[in-house]
């Protein structure tokens, strides 16, 4: 043994062997183990990887600039020894960024660059140039309302009453082009996502829109609001009239016409309710009634109210067979008359008419004179003869005929 460590040949590997051992300690306490191996023992062999989602950074002074067509991710394939490749995967303590900071508002072609990597790496990222477009920012405040979606979550009956936003004002920031855009600021309250009958949310968001409905890419702060609106509850019992469209078959008079229920229940804000005294808007087409029967038709809601229960009545039709009665020597009224002249009537001579009325037994049984009146009006007219048209009134709409339309008369 004393030999060997007198030896110059056995001093000389000893210290060989120590620099190599130091050497390995120091590259693994630098994370570089692999590397080390690959430089002391190369395998020959090269490794390539695809990362895919790597943010995208971008370089501007974004306190006077906004960027459009910056997607958020790129891909990037890397290739080199393998030890290399899959620490640089693992760790990935690199950046990919675009530098914007030395260009002017307009829209630029842009390299994607990197830092970060490997000497030995090849490196090669997915798009290598993006279409950008830099304008200056601009800010400006706006009042946000409110814009409720899936309100047929809402229980019967119930409306919502005047939200409650806080804070009012919005300033959104953006690109001048997209700023002047700008057409609605609204927060979004989704009546999904409430539990419960209060409207109560804390972080409404903030949707910008232009003037055809379509979202803008701009930046809203705050970007969510507190949205409270109270939920209103209101009904009232409302009577129904319905109209009559077409006519009856000949030999067919209507009798009566009726709902069943005579009234329904509207359900709505209390004010509108208030004003409401019935619906009327309801009608039943008689050109097909051939005898009695009923007729469902549906009940529409009055505008700004919620509905109404129930949404269908049946129409009750009462038809008879069609009699006449002539009611004779109605006398014809003159209207229009200058003072100081006389009026003769030439025909009918005798200054009435017969008037002829149709419909049912019944409602001819009490149907008298009466019920009509005829007059002409001779205002304007001088002296001669003239054709005046006879006016007949029918305050309860008879349907009828009468033997004179036109009055000849002599005004002296």
């Amino acid at each position: 043994m004393d030999k060997w460590l007198k030896a110059p040949w056995f001093i000389r590997i000893v210290s060989l062997l120590l620099a190599v051992a130091l050497y390995i300690s120091v590259s693994l306490n630098d994370n570089e183990a692999s590397g080390l191996e690959d430089t002391l023992f190369p395998s020959g062999s090269n490794d390539t990887v695809t990362m895919s989602n790597i943010p995208l950074q971008v370089r501007i002074d974004e306190e006077k600039y906004v960027v459009r067509g910056v997607p958020q991710t790129v891909s990037v394939a890397i290739e080199g020894s393998k030890s290399i490749v899959t620490t640089t995967e693992r760790v990935r303590s690199f950046d990919v960024y675009l530098d914007l900071e030395n260009l002017e508002p307009g829209k630029h072609d842009v390299r994607v660059q990197h830092e970060g990597f490997n000497n030995n790496l090849s490196v090669n990222i997915e798009p290598q140039t993006i279409e950008v477009v830099i304008e200056e920012r601009a800010t400006k405040e706006y009042t946000a309302e409110v814009d409720v979606i899936n309100q047929n979550q809402l229980d019967d009956g119930m409306i919502l009453g005047e939200p409650v936003i806080e804070p009012e004002k919005i300033k959104v920031t953006g690109g001048k082009s997209e700023i002047d855009q700008i057409a609605m600021v609204k927060a979004i309250v989704d009546l999904n996502e409430i539990d419960g009958d209060e409207i109560n949310v804390d972080d409404a968001p903030v949707k910008v829109y232009d003037q055809q409905g379509n979202e803008l890419n701009v930046y809203a702060d705050p970007s969510a609001l507190h949205v409270e609106i109270p939920v209103e509850v209101g009904q009232k019992e409302v009577p129904l009239s319905i109209q009559t469209e077409g006519e009856l078959p000949d030999g067919l008079s209507l009798q009566s016409l009726s709902a069943e229920p005579e009234a329904v229940t509207v359900f709505g804000q209390e004010s509108l309710l208030n004003s409401l005294e019935e619906i009327s808007n309801l009608s039943v087409d008689l050109s097909s009634v051939k005898k009695d029967g009923k007729v469902e038709i549906p009940v529409p809601t009055p505008p700004g109210l919620t509905k109404v229960e129930p949404s269908t009545v049946q129409a009750n039709i009462d038809v008879e067979e069609t009699v006449e009665k002539t009611l004779e020597d109605i006398p014809i009224e003159v209207n229009g008359l200058e003072d100081g002249r006389d009026i003769s009537f030439i025909e009918p001579e005798n200054e009435t008419i017969d008037i002829t009325v149709f419909g049912t037994e019944k409602q001819l049984q009490e149907i008298t004179a009466e019920n009509f009146t005829a007059s002409i009006d001779v205002q304007g007219f001088y002296e001669g003869e003239f054709d005046a048209e006879i006016q007949i009134s029918n305050p309860e709409d008879y349907e009828f005929t009468s033997n004179f339309n036109h009055a000849r008369v002599r005004i002296e």
